[in-house]
């Protein structure tokens, strides 16, 4: 008999194909029964009411309120692709093809089967009209005011942390029905920007070069997620202009913070970065799962970023970096204009001047719903700390294992009684972190248990040759060549330097500043609406993405060059 997840949902045969393609930037670790309650199952919700608003949604699409667009099976959280396809099918001038493209780019998904039903004329109507709204925009969309508003309310209304575990778990368990409107805005930013980043890549195509579109999509400044390097930035020359700040990180950030209260000296700096944890602390690794690790919580995640920024140079400020990718989207617009007729050309354009603000509201919309998670984690984190104290567990993000409204109430009144419980399911979560989730799993398959995954056995990949060129996709245009630096953990950056090349499985805005030192990134997967290709292109910054094993293939150490434009990762020497 199967051993299975404590939360796995179950996979509608309607909507056969899912696939951890971009969820894995957001999902990366085994997913939580107390963020699959309080967040995946009021996402979905937000999901599909964003999907209605912008008239994706058909009225018989979904049958079930189980989650289906965002799916919990064998232990990680999958995207319905089946599904999604229906963007393609339904926006006006798109296909199923290019959503591929534009939210997954990788694992030679299974092909598109049309199916009665998939057209829907009043859907393609409604969807022309939401897309001619976002041509016409003329400032960032309203929705990221909007989900600033709703998390500044949420954190507003959080009890004092010193409240009786009744109080706290009380707010607690509101957060599904306000983080459902919060999602809804990331959503519609998020599909917008895909649909107005399709027409740059039909421009692309129609001037007989797809690639284009790399550059078509350019930099546009003020990202969210560029945001915290530029900043984190600031606080690094901080560091570095100054010897007795510079000599304690020398020590290591274990305990930095600690040895820095009783240096005088270090006043400018403890202040800079108390002001950034004040601002950018709610992100950190895996930063949707509300029991994970943060720049606030675990400040030393922030401290190893900066460890590796100050040793950069001046010109590596990011401003200075982003002049290139400019030039290069100026000289791409001009090459795809002369094959455009005369409609085409018109939304050609529009789609150009209004792509950042898209662009920057998905990002500025992320960075809001996972705001929002700051007073809910720290709520969780005072709850999960009584539980340690009374004896239910060692480790706090074990309490996550618990379901919120069931388990986690009777846990607070008798914790004791609860540690096997919770002892036993950090063994099985400990088991899937172990294993590698099938990308593709379908409703033809049975969810696997932890012992059918156990039994896949991977043969590692073997390390590329000299003279080996691995291909991907472009992510940001550029050549560059230095040191591969494999990095697995953005706590731990393996001694990235300046002038590194930075070889990473996926990113997330966690792993942001380490962009920053570093003469090029490449990454195992992604595709153009992935949060390494938004980053690099911010930051001027050469990517290769969907390098298939690059973390395996690349021998950390390796000297490679990257072709941002072309994809490609060539091994020049070990």
């Amino acid at each position: 008999m199967s051993t299975h997840w404590i939360a796995d949902g179950r996979i509608d045969p309607r909507w056969p194909i899912n696939t951890r393609g971009n969820i894995g930037e957001v999902f990366p670790e085994v997913l939580t029964p107390l963020t699959y309650k309080l967040a995946v199952i009021p996402a979905e919700q937000g999901w599909r009411d964003a999907f209605r608003r912008m008239g994706i949604l058909a009225p018989n699409d979904l049958g079930s309120t189980e989650p289906t667009i965002i799916g919990l099976y064998g232990g990680y959280g999958y995207l319905n692709l089946s599904y999604l396809r229906i963007v393609g099918v339904r926006a006006p001038g798109s296909n199923p093809t290019a959503i591929d493209v534009s939210l997954f780019g990788e694992g030679n998904p299974p092909p598109y089967a049309a199916h009665k039903g998939d057209k829907n004329v009043w859907c393609s109507a409604k969807m022309l009209r939401t897309v001619l709204s976002a041509l016409s925009i003329k400032d960032l969309p309203a929705h990221v005011a909007d989900s600033r508003r709703r998390a500044d309310e949420w954190t507003a209304r959080r009890p004092a942390l010193s409240a009786s575990s009744d109080d706290l778990l009380t707010y607690l368990q509101e957060y599904p029905r306000v983080f459902a409107a919060a999602f809804e805005n990331h959503m519609i930013t998020t599909f917008t920007a895909s649909i107005v980043g399709g027409l740059l890549g039909d421009g692309a195509t129609a001037a007989g070069d797809p690639t284009l579109v790399t550059d078509l999509m350019g930099a546009y400044g003020e990202v969210a997620s560029a945001q915290y390097a530029r900043q984190m930035w600031v606080v690094a020359k901080l560091v570095r202009d100054n010897p007795v700040v510079g000599a304690e990180f020398d020590r290591g950030v274990d305990g930095l913070l600690s040895r820095l209260d009783s240096v005088s000296d270090a006043t400018e700096f403890r202040t800079a970065f108390a002001a950034f944890i004040t601002e950018y602390g709610h992100r950190g690794p895996n930063d949707w799962e509300i029991s994970s690790r943060t720049w606030e919580n675990t400040p030393e995640l922030a401290l190893t970023a900066i460890d590796r920024m100050r040793l950069a140079e001046h010109d590596l400020d990011p401003p200075s970096r982003t002049d290139t990718v400019e030039q290069l989207r100026r000289d791409a617009v001009a090459k795809v204009l002369p094959h455009l007729n005369v409609v085409d050309k018109v939304n050609f354009k529009k789609a150009v001047n209004v792509m950042g603000y898209w662009f920057r509201g998905r990002e500025g919309t992320r960075d809001q719903a996972i705001r929002m998670h700051l007073p809910t984690r720290q709520v969780y984190f005072e709850l999960a700390g009584r539980i340690v104290e009374g004896g239910g567990c060692d480790d706090p993000r074990d309490v996550a294992l618990l379901d919120p409204f069931d388990e986690l109430p009777k846990c607070l009144a008798e914790p004791s009684a609860w540690s096997s419980t919770i002892r036993e399911r950090a063994e099985l979560r400990d088991r899937f972190a172990a294993v590698e989730p099938p990308f593709f799993i379908n409703s033809q398959v049975e969810i696997p248990g932890i012992e059918e995954m156990e039994a896949v056995k991977t043969k590692p990949l073997e390390k590329a040759a000299v003279g080996t060129v691995l291909r991907g996709a472009s992510g940001c245009s550029g050549v560059a060549r230095g040191r591969a630096r494999v990095v697995l953990d953005p706590g731990d950056a393996n001694g990235l330097e300046p002038g590194d090349v930075l070889v990473a499985p996926l990113t997330d805005p966690a792993w942001t500043p380490l962009f920053l030192p570093a003469a090029a990134v490449v990454v195992n997967v992604g595709a153009l609406m992935s949060h390494a290709i938004i980053v690099s292109r911010e930051l001027g910054i050469p990517c290769a993405v969907s390098v298939a094993g690059a973390t395996e293939r690349i021998a950390d150490g390796d000297m490679i060059e990257v072709d941002g434009s072309a994809g490609t990762v060539t091994i020049l020497r070990r």
